[in-house]
């Protein structure tokens, strides 16, 4: 998904689901398709589902659309147990065959996919009066042409997301209005939420241990500068959103270089090595050069484990140089137009050491953006999204973390959890929140 306004005085948004898609999902028990539907009946949601026989409880609980036919007129109908809500639906068959042959690149189009085509055109009535309106599908055809359908026909914002989008953008809408939702109607308060996200992604940290407590509130400082920034990400491409989201950017990258630091600090400290001269004690192949001959010499294991991730350490570092040594991030806003599709991003530019690092962590195509899995995008020069590349920075550093921890000796701490309240309510969490 591009960056738009869906975010932008959005105080309720229509969720139009794709109910072969998540009869799928919930079939095959994911967590993530049970959790958005466990907001049926929010305040600030208003569900509708695709017509569909289906076993799952949680599918049947969301109303379905009709699609009504006369000689005259088609149109959509929504019948609540309060209400009936009825659109004038103003495309022709026609044209939607013709639609779903240029989509599909064949004549012969089965009555699966035309019906998968049409919900785009149903979307697109959904969202005439209501720009911030989504439509969950885990169609790949769709999601990979979700840009095209906005460019040409039926035209104009579609946003179609696939279900972890999905989850994602509507943990960042409760969010952006004060929301923090452990389950469906289960308010928690902010700080609640992000230490139950911390330590569901960190399972070998513990309490106690001053460095490590540094680095457990950090983590969960960088996950509210990820939401911020997906915040900015959803609220479009101004001036605004682009110094909002360096500013978080910016300390999104010193709190992960600080996380670095935590952990070098108690390896100097917890293996015995005991450099006096702290400058020295860095995961860095550069300026820890020393102290990581002695890591090796002490555990090899932990040495190993930081060798793999080092190329992600040395991205990092080399946005810190930028950040808070040098020139600073460049701003640049962006739009794309060709023939086939048009989108905005607030980008920055990237130095040829980060193009490659990130190449060197396995960046790939996106399989549905127009930018990389990391957000680059390589045009006349290299330019960077930063939510993108936040999100996966966070997701690597989690992993990279919890095995950090594991190697030092960290036990998991939910075997020796004792507080049966704080462990229920971290077990609900688990199971049913949207977001990262």
């Amino acid at each position: 998904m591009d960056s738009r306004p869906l975010l932008k005085d959005a105080t309720r948004i229509k969720v139009f689901v794709d109910s072969k898609a998540f009869d799928d999902l919930l079939a095959n028990r994911n967590r993530v398709a049970s959790a958005i539907l466990g907001h049926y009946d929010s305040e600030y949601l208003s569900f509708v589902r695709s017509p569909l026989e289906t076993k799952h409880d949680e599918l049947k609980a969301i109303v379905e659309y009709r699609f009504l036919e006369s000689a005259e007129i088609k149109s959509i109908e929504i019948k609540r147990t309060d209400s009936t809500e009825g659109s004038y639906f103003p495309y022709r068959l026609d044209d939607i065959k013709a639609i779903a042959k240029e989509i599909y690149g064949r004549d012969h189009i089965s009555e699966t996919e035309l019906e998968s085509i049409k919900a785009v055109f149903i979307q697109a009535v959904f969202n005439r009066f209501g720009k911030s309106n989504i439509y969950i599908t885990d169609d790949k055809i769709l999601l990979k042409n979700r840009l095209w359908f906005e460019s040409h026909f039926p035209g104009g914002p579609l946003n179609i997301m696939s279900a972890d989008e999905a989850s994602i953008f509507l943990d960042l809408f409760f969010k952006k209005n004060g929301n923090y939702y452990a389950a469906s109607r289960y308010h928690l308060n902010r700080g609640l939420w992000y230490w139950l996200s911390m330590r569901l992604k960190l399972p070998h940290f513990n309490v106690g241990d001053p460095m490590m407590d540094a680095l457990a509130f950090r983590f969960c400082y960088a996950l509210m500068a990820l939401d911020e920034i997906g915040i900015q990400f959803y609220l479009g491409t101004d001036n605004d959103t682009m110094d909002n989201t360096l500013y978080h950017f910016n300390y999104l990258i010193s709190l992960i270089t600080g996380i670095f630091d935590n952990l070098a600090l108690k390896t100097n400290t917890h293996l015995g090595i005991n450099f006096s001269d702290l400058r020295k004690v860095s995961l860095s192949n550069k300026s820890g050069k020393e102290f990581l001959i002695e890591v090796r010499k002490k555990n090899k294991a932990t040495r190993d484990h930081i060798s793999s991730y080092m190329n992600f350490i040395q991205l990092i570092y080399t946005f810190r140089e930028t950040v808070v040594h040098r020139e600073g991030l460049a701003k640049v806003r962006f739009e794309y137009v060709d023939k086939d599709v048009g989108w905005k991003a607030n980008f920055t530019q990237l130095s040829e050491d980060q193009k490659d690092y990130i190449k060197l962590c396995g960046d790939v195509k996106s399989e549905f953006d127009p930018f990389t899995e990391w957000g680059v995008f390589t045009g006349d020069i290299a330019y960077l999204e930063p939510y993108h590349f936040s999100m996966k920075a966070i997701t690597i550093l989690t992993d990279f973390v919890d095995k950090y921890l594991e190697l030092l000796g960290y036990p998991l701490f939910v075997k020796a959890q004792k507080d049966k309240e704080f462990a229920d309510t971290l077990a609900v969490f688990e199971k049913n929140r949207l977001g990262f």
